[in-house]
């Protein structure tokens, strides 16, 4: 299931080994205008609600600011970023059997006391929740209102379930956390450990990264909508290794085949997103170019960015106030993008 041109290969460098702690290296020895990336990091004092920002360059960290109440050592919640996380266990869980493949009918994976899918809800496959196209009536909004109400509810996955289909599945993109988070249930009940420990042994552990919170739903499975916290400096890490075919140093921890996969376009959607125009959507990552580089962007409500520019080996990450910012959401990842665009982009060279 794929449509458009195939991902940017990774870069012709070696993979830095990323399960050790960055240090930070001089911009200049790898391509970036010091002066500029200074005067880029200046600028974020007046960016309304961004807390933190990492730039990573040819696999090394050039650059990170914290603001306000940020620090490198706390974890942030990295919302809908969460997300591109799960699509890499997705990949992590087939490799091991946990799944046998995209394909798979999500009720195959459902053991109890998760509920027995039946009718079209059988039907319903692990790629069509990856794609966004798994056919629930589902409004999010941009106020998150319907993310709201789905949290507050007593049971997260009967309350998705309860749902009328509006779409044969596989057929209609309609962004869909609740639709996401089944991806949790499957991966917890299919492999028989929560979806935060299944992350620990197989992407965050081989990553070196120790600090981490997960929230869980009303049965204690990890929300996989929305429900991961990682530090800056880690969630660059993650963005490295995407960048990198999926590899650290020598070791292949997310295969490249399903890596290549989740970053090829399912099919272009309107995300009226009024910097980069039109994007489209892979399996959980978002797709698109800004300033005429290819882009490859996880994407978490109010700012929570990695943004991976393929063809210039770079990565940013940005982290940002969330809470109660409703329907100011959309400026405030618009400026956040804006900044990248306009101030880290000019100093690569």
């Amino acid at each position: 299931m794929g449509c458009g041109p195939a991902p940017a290969v990774a870069p012709s460098r070696d993979p830095v080994d990323l399960s050790v702690d960055w240090t930070l290296t001089a911009p200049e020895s790898v391509g970036m205008d010091e002066p500029l990336l200074t005067a880029a990091l200046g600028a974020t004092s007046s960016i309304d609600g961004l807390e933190s920002v990492a730039v990573v360059r040819r696999g090394r960290l050039v650059a990170e600011r914290y603001l306000g109440t940020a620090s490198a050592e706390a974890p942030h919640p990295i919302r809908s970023v969460t997300k591109s996380v799960i699509a890499l266990l997705v990949g992590q869980a087939i490799e091991r059997g946990v799944f046998s493949d995209p394909g798979e009918a999500l009720a195959a994976t459902f053991h109890p006391p998760l509920p027995v899918l039946a009718g079209e809800q059988a039907t319903l496959t692990l790629d069509e929740l990856l794609t966004m196209t798994s056919g629930f009536q589902w409004d999010e909004g941009g106020s998150g209102a319907g993310y709201n109400a789905w949290v507050l509810a007593p049971d997260q996955i009967e309350y998705l379930l309860a749902r009328p289909f509006s779409a044969p599945p596989g057929t209609e993109w309609n962004y869909n956390s609740a639709a996401v988070h089944l991806l949790s249930a499957a991966i917890t009940s299919a492999s028989g450990m929560g979806t935060d420990l299944f992350a620990d042994e197989t992407l965050l552990g081989p990553l070196g990264i120790r600090v981490r919170t997960w929230e869980v739903d009303n049965r204690g499975i990890p929300n996989g909508g929305a429900g991961l916290s990682l530090r800056t400096r880690d969630l660059a890490k993650v963005g490295t290794l995407v960048l990198q075919g999926g590899r650290s140093g020598t070791t292949q921890v997310v295969p490249r085949a399903w890596l290549d996969a989740a970053i090829r376009p399912w099919r272009v959607t309107p995300a009226g997103f009024r910097f980069t125009g039109v994007l489209d959507y892979g399996r959980l990552w978002w797709l698109g170019r800004m300033a005429g580089n290819d882009l490859q962007l996880a994407w978490g409500h109010g700012g929570q960015f990695v943004a991976i520019f393929p063809g210039l080996d770079l990565v940013v990450v940005t982290t940002a106030r969330w809470q109660g910012i409703g329907g100011a959401a959309a400026d405030q990842e618009a400026a956040i993008l804006g900044w990248v665009a306009e101030s880290i982009l000019p100093a690569v060279h």
